[in-house]
């Protein structure tokens, strides 16, 4: 049965060849002479090979010896690559964020008033939350609409979603325009029954995905049902409804129980807390 391979025992017998010895070694690692020389002969073990001959006048390397030596280079000329790469501050921790259509926009459209290029960790966004499991460390921070309820989840409550009529501020003959209405899975959300209950006999335009219809209502082809963050947002839309009570959802922060104290987690959480919270009417620009 064969050994596994021992990556210490590989780079202390590279340590070893290229110093030409064990003193030399010794002084370079700071790992003594003695237990080079132990993990030399452990690597010759699992390998069943003679890397090195040992005379007075230090360590020479056999033919395989010096075959290894070859392939080891690599692996060293590797891991200073890694190095160079750690210590240039690539390695920041990249944090993986998911959201719904009109929450991801928000941020994405608004990241300078959350984040920096000089923060340790960089956001990673990622649209369709219904296919991304917070559970199976698929994504790092959910933005949902409800507390989690798994016991290995955790969530931080971080304001609500209010939900009101618009229209484009340029139309005048309100008698002119219909509503706009969405079709497959959309019709199926609380926002796409309320307009087929109340107003689905005056839809003109429909559209599959809800935030396809911002553009249409802020040209005036329609009316529609926008989230209040997003239609407060746009000084050429104007509000013809009360915000609407059977529509207001929480807003949750959900991320795994390990994660949550995560250094760089703990930052991004912190910093979608302070803009996700903040009451729409006061946020500038969408």
């Amino acid at each position: 049965m064969k050994q596994n391979l021992n990556w210490e025992d590989l780079k202390f017998f590279l340590a070893v060849a290229k110093a030409g010895g064990l003193a030399g070694a010794a002084e370079q690692t700071g790992v003594s002479a003695a237990t080079l020389g132990r993990r030399v002969a452990s690597l010759e073990k699992s390998l069943n090979v003679r890397l090195v001959e040992r005379e007075a006048r230090g360590y020479q390397l056999t033919s395989a010896g010096r075959d290894l030596l070859v392939r080891l280079e690599d692996m060293d000329e590797a891991a200073r690559s890694i190095s160079a790469w750690r210590e240039s501050g690539s390695t920041k921790r990249r944090v993986r964020i998911s959201a719904g259509d009109w929450t991801a926009r928000l941020l994405m459209d608004n990241i300078s008033a959350f984040w920096s290029q000089n923060d340790p960790w960089v956001p990673e966004f990622l649209a369709d939350p219904r296919s991304r499991d917070v559970a199976r460390r698929q994504i790092d921070i959910g933005v949902r609409s409800q507390r989690p309820k798994q016991e290995w989840l955790a969530g931080k409550k971080i304001g609500t979603v209010r939900y009101a009529v618009y229209q484009a501020a340029s139309v005048r003959d309100e008698a002119e325009i219909g509503w706009i209405g969405v079709v497959e899975d959309e019709a199926h959300f609380p926002t796409g029954s309320w307009i087929r209950d109340h107003h689905g006999d005056d839809v003109t335009i429909t559209v599959n995905r809800a935030m396809h219809a911002l553009p249409l209502v802020r040209q005036g082809a329609g009316r529609m049902l926008l989230p209040m963050f997003v239609g407060e947002a746009f000084s050429d839309l104007v509000r013809l409804s009360e915000p609407i009570g059977s529509l207001q959802t929480e807003r949750w922060l959900v991320m795994h129980q390990d994660e949550r104290h995560e250094p760089a987690v703990r930052q991004a959480l912190s910093a979608l807390g302070k803009l996700l919270k903040t009451d729409p009417l006061l946020r500038p620009g969408f």
